[in-house]
């Protein structure tokens, strides 16, 4: 067993130390915690390490809430305390950018908590093998067998309960359990198979028996090049959320915010960039189901939402009529398929909101051919590509007004931000 001084947590939730010269990446520690290891891999230039005992502990270390913490891979930073989480990600988010996007001064806002950090998960992916359902181990396809997870809202974790006694009676066992809950307490349920299933010998009433009435539609799926396709659809395809004055039609196969109490800051954060100046054009690029599209037809004569997935565009197509926004048009498309109509539409303002790979080179290219472009918003969910995407703007003439990190994924890594260019 050897000592280590921690020095820094670092993205991707371990924390770094020293050893023979050699760097140790070691989870579940704190910065300036002194700690037993134990060497698991040795790299050329790095080891890869597990705390065997805490010798001299930080105090922002707290008991974890949750006796599965360090086996189950969905939390990072539960024994670290929230404030605390909020302050070390936020140093993070910023030593990210400077490091990658070689940018000097950045303008840091004030970081955005979760007002609640427990409980804030509408939707979850249970993985399921043999008796087991839960969730994968970390770094491993091994499933922790759990019965109860804090970071989600309390009717999944009513439905995990139900859940156990409901696969028996399936033919086939699935793979995975997909499960969305809305803020009108609506479900909608996904069940994915290796095999080619076209029905289960259970219809909705029966469902509902096992996993509750707030059950409106349950999906039959297989596996196909890594991802789930439908075969069948039993009942409601879609749940309805409410957030503020607006409201949304999610579908099974969209996308929606993960945090139901960070979802309104977000919306309320693009919002207020909306309102400083009169904008004619505005562009929404990966636009969902228009969670930013349709509010920012509150403050621009005419918006563009761009969104490749087709179910999302439906619903997008369906918030627009529900929140009378008819000056919100949605074309599906890829990013990349819509620049040439997007420049020849001239915007002032485009917001994005990419995948964790960030911003592909033809629409970066896109963006500087622009000629009225003002204001980029970009919604980031990965600072490592978002400090390569704002370098190469810097680089061609645009400044970075502010960002700030909004704590979307409490007591994990992940870290979410919203970041303002100007021409």
């Amino acid at each position: 067993m050897m000592k280590i001084t921690v020095e820094k947590l670092i993205y991707g939730g371990k924390g770094i130390g020293k050893l023979n010269n050699k760097v140790c990446f070691i989870p579940y520690v704190l910065p300036e915690e002194e700690v037993e290891i134990e060497i698991i891999r040795e790299k050329k230039n790095f080891y890869e390490c597990t705390p065997s005992k805490i010798i001299k502990s930080s105090p922002y270390r707290k008991d974890p809430v949750c006796r599965y913490f360090t086996y189950c891979g969905g939390c990072d930073y539960l024994h670290i305390e929230y404030k605390k989480q909020v302050e070390y990600k936020n140093e993070i988010f910023v030593e990210t950018l400077q490091r990658i996007g070689k940018i000097d001064k950045i303008p840091v806002l004030e970081p955005v908590p979760s007002p609640e950090n427990l409980h804030y998960r509408n939707r979850v992916q249970f993985k399921i093998k043999g008796e087991k359902i839960g969730f994968f181990k970390k770094e491993s396809r091994e499933i922790v067998n759990i019965d109860y997870c804090y970071l989600l809202k309390e009717e999944l974790n009513n439905i995990l309960n139900g859940l156990r006694e409901v696969v028996p009676f399936f033919t086939f066992l699935p793979v995975e359990a997909h499960f969305y809950s809305s803020s009108e307490n609506q479900t909608v349920a996904k069940f994915v198979f290796f095999k080619n299933i076209k029905k289960i010998p259970l219809g909705l009433k029966h469902m509902k028996a096992f996993l509750g009435d707030s059950l409106e539609g349950f999906g039959i799926y297989t596996v196909k090049d890594n991802f789930p396709k439908k075969i069948n659809f039993i009942g409601s395809p879609f749940v309805y959320e409410t957030v503020g004055d607006y409201r949304f039609r999610v579908s099974a196969d969209s996308f929606f915010q993960v945090n139901r109490f960070q979802v309104g800051n977000l919306i309320k954060l693009v919002e207020e960039e909306l309102k400083k100046e009169k904008i004619s054009v505005a562009f929404d690029l990966y636009s969902g189901v228009g969670t930013f599209s349709i509010p920012m037809g509150r403050y621009a004569e005419k918006v563009f939402g761009v969104e490749i997935n087709p179910y999302a565009v439906q619903d997008a197509n369906h918030n627009r009529k529900l929140n009378k926004a008819s000056n919100v048009f949605f074309q599906r498309a890829s990013a990349s398929d819509i620049n040439r109509f997007m420049v020849k539409k001239n915007p002032q303002l485009v917001l994005l909101d990419p995948p964790r790979t960030g911003i592909d080179e033809k629409t970066l290219d896109a963006l500087l051919q622009i000629k009225n472009l003002r204001k980029i918003i970009y919604i980031s969910c990965n600072p490592a590509t978002l400090a390569r995407d704002i370098s190469k703007l810097v680089e061609k003439g645009f400044s970075v007004v502010s960002t700030r990190f909004i704590d979307m994924f409490p007591h994990t890594y992940h870290i979410e931000s919203l970041t303002i260019l100007e021409k």
